[in-house]
């Protein structure tokens, strides 16, 4: 087995006097990856916002869209978790020169994510039914969120073998990678929601099936580059077996992104939950809204991504002070870009939103211009947010993101909009609110953890062994 860390990215995280410079040249391809991954969120709702069955039928099947994602965002929390624990322990090992110990982990990461990929899998498609019911869903909905929900189960195995794929090349510095097989993917399927959709009136199967269907056809390749690639780290195939022990070290990592993952998108599903009590209108208007807040974060959670690398490998090399400075840096670059973003994308809310839903679903624009101006008023704060949660990943410290975005859903977000519901006569403009409030809150304790981390390595290097350090 032969392992190869490209000299440059070494340079450009570890050595370059121009952080700036660094970041921005590692998250463009990251950027443009996550832009397109938005659009490839909006293309489902594009296409089936057109279909030729009426009004009722429209609203039900974007309900039915968008219920699915805080559903999905939960299941996704375990290969999210895994990707998370991969970056901070590979870019560790990474930066300690230790590039034999970083293979067997990525090594046993791939083993981990086909066999909770599969689990996954499993869970969703049984229990389809139910969660559609514990969301709200009824009638129509219903119908079209089980069968979306079944179609998307199938991707669980390939999706987290691509976040663990995406982790090992984002540890090594390597961002172009993962984004050139994620490009391939999406163009693949906003093709393939075309055809099944509009060609062949497949409906919401067609918006299912095309999404699965394109996360398929790049595995072959992600697992070649993993196997064979001569440019970057490579995995020796005899290492893909089980190992309890480092398993069992990867989950010590994982569990509180995970964790914190699985508890934010659990938050979105009930807030979603309340929102389908106020009508499909409503609840396609908020989705549509959050795509729209998710296109504009896009550069911050690719300088995030960024960001973990920076600060793992720096750790790694026992130079803490350059994993600080690499924040500070990312953290101005970040504020900057969404006070852009926020400038160009809310006076034109109103068309972005006509788009995605068709000018012809005026209350569904109507709601979703209302939400994107309280919303996107608060994208600044959300970079700073961000900008944490990498620090604390990267630096091994995982346990402090699940407390940041466990207070932020359950101990602020739920019980607001619990109480606007309830307790006042705002009716659904509560939720806005709500979001917003918590969003400028969370900053305090944000702070406060940030102060507590050490920038100390998380992994112990002995002589002849190396095991990494649960958090």
């Amino acid at each position: 087995m032969a392992t190869v860390i490209d000299d440059k990215r070494k340079f450009l995280i570890l050595e370059d006097k121009n952080i700036l410079k660094g970041i921005f040249i590692m998250m463009i391809p990251l950027f443009l990856s996550n832009m397109l991954k938005s659009l490839h969120d909006i293309v489902d709702s594009y296409f089936l916002a057109r279909m030729d069955l009426g009004k009722d039928a429209i609203e039900s099947a974007l309900a039915a869209v968008n219920i699915h994602w805080p559903i999905y965002n939960i299941f996704n929390a375990l290969g999210v978790g895994l990707g998370i624990a991969g970056v901070g322990i590979i870019s560790q090992y990474i930066g300690s020169k230790k590039e034999k110990e970083a293979t067997k982990y990525a090594a046993k990461l791939v083993t981990y994510a086909v066999l909770l990929g599969a689990l996954v899998n499993a869970l969703l498609f049984i229990f389809a039914p139910t969660i559609a019911n514990l969301m709200g869903a009824k009638d129509l909905t219903f119908d079209y969120a089980v069968t979306y929900f079944r179609y998307r189960s199938f991707e669980f195995i390939f999706v987290y073998l691509f976040l663990a794929y995406q982790a090992i090349r984002q540890a090594e510095g390597d961002t172009m990678s993962p984004v050139i097989l994620s490009v391939i993917s999406i163009v693949i399927n906003m093709i393939m929601t075309w055809l099944f959709i509009s060609v062949f009136n497949m409906g919401i199967h067609g918006a299912g099936l095309s999404t699965l269907l394109s996360q398929l056809l790049i595995m072959p390749f992600a697992l070649f580059s993993l196997l064979r690639s001569k440019k970057h780290v490579r995995l020796d195939y005899k290492e893909l077996g089980f190992d309890k022990e480092i398993m069992s070290e990867i989950t010590r990592f994982a569990m509180p992104s995970a964790a914190s993952q699985a508890f934010s998108s659990l938050g979105f599903a009930v807030i979603q939950a309340m929102i389908l009590s106020y009508g499909d209108t409503v609840s396609s208007g908020f989705g549509t809204g959050n795509r729209i807040s998710s296109l504009i974060l896009n550069p911050v959670m690719a300088i995030g991504s960024v960001l973990a690398a920076y600060v793992g490998q720096n750790i790694g090399n026992q130079n803490p002070e350059r994993a600080k400075a690499s924040y500070r840096v990312a953290r101005n670059l970040s504020v900057s870009i969404m006070l852009f973003g926020i400038g160009l994308a809310i006076p034109f809310s109103k068309q972005i939103a006509e788009l995605i839903v068709g000018a012809e679903n005026q209350a569904i624009v109507k709601v979703t211009v209302e939400y994107s101006f309280w919303i996107l008023g608060t994208q600044p704060l959300m970079a700073i947010f961000q900008n944490y949660v990498s620090v604390f990943n990267g630096s091994g410290n995982t346990k402090y993101s699940f407390i940041m975005s466990f207070t932020r859903l359950w101990l602020l977000r739920v019980p607001l909009v619990f109480i606007f519901m309830h307790l006042t006569n705002v009716g659904y403009p509560g939720i806005w609110y709500s979001m917003m409030l918590s969003n400028i809150m969370i900053l305090g304790l944000g702070h406060y953890l940030f102060k507590k981390v050490t920038f100390e390595r998380r992994v112990i290097i002995h002589d002849e062994k190396e095991v990494a350090r649960s958090v």
